[in-house]
């Protein structure tokens, strides 16, 4: 089981096998030009698989002025 964590939000999520990066974005209703994702703490491009112990956590990219 996969657990999705979301930085700036008080909230995660586990997920059941495997899948992309996009998915998960796509479940959490994010979109990938506004986040960036870890896996296990390393930066990974939204293409990549993910599942098993993996530890996934979203950054949410912030702009303003």
């Amino acid at each position: 089981m996969t657990k999705v964590k979301i930085i700036g939000e008080a909230k995660e999520i586990r997920i059941e096998g495997n899948c992309k990066g996009e998915d998960v974005l796509k479940q959490l209703g994010l979109s990938s030009s506004s986040t960036i994702i870890l896996r296990n703490g390393r930066p990974i491009p939204e293409d990549v698989q993910v599942g098993g112990d993996d530890e996934i956590t979203i950054i949410k990219s912030f702009s303003g002025g």
